[in-house]
Order: C-alpha cells, then structure tokens, then sequence
C-alpha cells in the first residue's frame, strides 16, 4: 500500500510538471516579462480554469499559483471598470466589478487552501476570533509569505470594491496583522508590495480615522529604495496616495509623468509591472483637470 502512494505521488508530480510546461502555462509562468498588457490579461484568463483543475490535485505550490493568477486577473478588471467609470459606462463598470469581486473571492479561497496546509485557523479566517487569528498569523514562517500575502490581498481588494459595506470594511483589522506580519517575515516581498498596503492604508483616509499621509510617503519611499526606484508603481501610488489627498497637483502631475517617460525596460525581467504601471498612470494623469478641479470648487 505504501509503495502505491508512493508511486501515485511520483506520478502525480509528473504530471503537474508535463502540464506546467506546456504551452499555456509555460508562458504564464513567464509572464512577468510580457510587457503587452492584453497578452498577459488573455494569458491570465486563459489559465486559470486549468490552474483550478490542477489546484484540485493538493498541490501547494499550484494552489498559491492558482490565488495568485486570480488576483493578478481580478485587476485588469478593475482597470476595465475605471475605464467604464470614465466613459459614464456605468452598466459596464458595476459588472466588472462585480467580476473583479468574485475572481478576488477566488484567489481568497486558494490562498485559504494553502494556508490551512499549516494552521486551520485559516479556513475561518473572517469569522475566527481576532485574538486567534493574530495567533496564527504569529505563527505563519517566511516560506509561506507568499500565500499569506495573496490572502491579504485579496480581501484587501475586496474591500476596497465595497466600501459601502461596513460588513466588508470590519475586515480590514485582519489584513492589517496579515500585512504586518509579511512585513516582519520578509519586506520585499513582490516589489514590497506590503508596503504599497500601507500606502493606501494611511493615505486613503482622513486623519480622524487613522490617516497619515507621512507615513504613506514612507511607505512609498521604502519600496523605491528596495527596487532602486525601477518599480514604477511606486510612482503611481505617490501620485494617487499622497500628492491627490495633499491636493499637490504639481506632484501628482510630475509622478505620473515620470513613469509614463521611463524606459519601458527600466526593469529588467518585470516588463509586465512596468507597462501596468504606465498604463495606470496615464489613465489617472488623463483625469487631471477634473480631479483638482473638483476639489477646488
């Protein structure tokens, strides 16, 4: 009996390899350096139901892949529905993020999945008592920073596509320890993306409910250092987290303008960031007039 599991699971890692690298997922897992945006959205999409069928199989390292996948989709529908918003689609722009909802529900579920392999505190992580739930977030070690940081992405994205609900917006406490704790284990992780949290954490938000936008800038600013400023998104996140809320139009111009400017190989191997970076950018520069203006009158 023992050898025949052994054997199964010889097998079944066989077989995860051979699909891994086929064509398809072969040039997901490069994805990275895919600086086409629609070639990397069409590639996304693409996969994920075979990221799903093969998450079926247990694997961790597939199931964190699959969360990741969905998260990764689950922006370019927001992008759509920004798009949406400014066009006054709003038919078009309630259903992407509706979509950009469900696919971040998903990439929560995976993460869930590779997260409760450790601790099953994680099944129930947004009813589990708070206490319990820092417990085991104490306990999460630097190899599994990764599908921690997708959970907390993802319900962090969640809410900020609900913040009229006071039911999702609760939730934030819990991303919070969970950024926190990405933060203690490793910070640079995905281009500190941790850090990028806090950016909207602090900079999102009056200052009569937590806001600060100095430590937003700080948290921008350590990202920068960690990249060696070749992370535009960086950039971005100055631009719509600190210089829009400060009501700095010269920065939030200039911010926005120094990444649509950049060399689009300013990062080497991360061509797909740096093109999302400067089609965001452009997006939020193109609104300019309306966004000062608005808080001028």
């Amino acid at each position: 009996m023992k050898s025949n599991f052994i054997f199964y699971r010889i097998f079944l890692l066989f077989i995860i390899s051979f699909l891994v690298t086929g064509c398809g997922l072969s040039k997901l897992s490069k994805i990275q350096q895919e600086g086409d945006l629609m070639v990397v959205e069409s590639t996304l999409e693409k996969n994920l139901g075979t990221l799903e069928g093969l998450a079926k199989t247990g694997n961790k390292s597939i199931i964190v892949k699959t969360s990741r996948a969905f998260s990764s989709y689950s922006g370019f529908l927001e992008d759509k529905m920004e798009d949406a918003e400014i066009a006054g689609d709003y038919d078009t722009a309630g259903d992407m993020r509706d979509q950009a909802i469900e696919n971040y529900k998903k990439s929560e579920m995976y993460a869930i999945k590779a997260l409760r392999k450790s601790d099953k505190t994680f099944k129930e992580v947004r009813t589990v008592d708070l206490e319990l739930l820092e417990k085991a977030i104490l306990k999460v070690k630097k190899k599994d920073v990764e599908p921690l940081f997708w959970l907390a992405y993802s319900i962090a994205r969640g809410i900020s596509l609900q913040k009229d609900d006071p039911m999702q917006v609760i939730d934030l406490a819990r991303v919070e320890l969970m950024m926190r704790r990405i933060l203690e284990l490793d910070e640079t992780f995905y281009f500190g993306s941790a850090h990028l949290f806090y950016a909207v954490y602090y900079g999102d938000r009056p200052p009569a409910i937590g806001g600060d936008l100095n430590k937003a800038k700080e948290h921008i600013d350590r990202v920068d250092e960690i990249n060696d400023g070749k992370f535009l998104m960086s950039k971005y996140y100055l631009a719509r987290y600190y210089a829009y809320p400060k009501l700095d139009e010269e920065l939030y111009r200039k911010s926005l303008q120094s990444v649509i400017d950049a060399p689009d190989d300013i990062y080497p191997g991360e061509d797909a960031a740096t093109s999302l970076a400067k089609s965001r950018s452009k997006r939020w520069l193109s609104q300019i007039d309306e966004l000062f203006d608005t808080e001028i009158e």
